[in-house]
């Protein structure tokens, strides 16, 4: 688990900044005590309940970071007319499950948004992560048979395969690159 800093320091800049908007916002207008009030509030939400630091490194490569968004929206299409279909189709609901998922990533920040961009596609939801031992638990909703539960696994597996390449480390990529070759073989 990632160390929790006390007191004010200068990564926490932005989080008080966007605070503060947030406080603005909710108070409907800008003055200078309601800038002042917004700034001394931030303030002491980060200093008395401090957020982790998260581990930035990777890098962003933006052909794949395009391929990840395209990706995702085009699969997000596709489910959401697939469990419209199992809605309102005449047969019984299929069988669901819950799949475990290995994970590469030791990154919170990665193995985080590898489940939410799972969740967000309709017919698979993010039931737990477990981030120390890099595994997350997926409830599918269209697990009849063991080939779907098959390709839900292989496209959670993807999902996180795509992230890393997007924004991962190189050793993540290739980890990710030889249990994908594994799993294919």
């Amino acid at each position: 688990m990632a160390d929790r800093a006390r007191g004010l320091h200068v990564w926490h800049v932005p989080v008080i900044l966007w605070l503060t908007v947030v406080w603005l916002l909710l108070w409907g207008e800008v003055t200078p005590i309601n800038l002042i009030g917004g700034l001394l509030v931030s303030a002491i939400i980060v200093m008395v309940f401090p957020f982790p630091r998260v581990s930035v490194d990777g890098t962003v490569r933006p052909w794949a970071s395009v391929v990840l968004i395209t990706r995702f929206l085009a699969d997000l299409s596709v489910a959401s007319f697939g469990v419209a279909w199992l809605a309102i189709r005449p047969k019984a609901p299929p069988p669901s499950a819950v799949l475990r998922i290995d994970l590469v990533s030791r990154s919170e920040l990665r193995q985080t948004l590898t489940g939410e961009l799972i969740s967000l596609v309709p017919g698979s939801l993010l039931i737990e992560l477990d981030s120390e031992g890099q595994r997350m638990w997926l409830h599918v909703l269209d697990a009849g048979t063991p080939e779907r539960i098959e390709t839900a696994r292989r496209k959670a597996r993807m999902q996180e395969h795509r992230l890393l390449k997007a924004i991962g480390t190189k050793a993540e990529i290739n980890e990710s690159e030889r249990r994908l070759l594994e799993e294919h073989a």
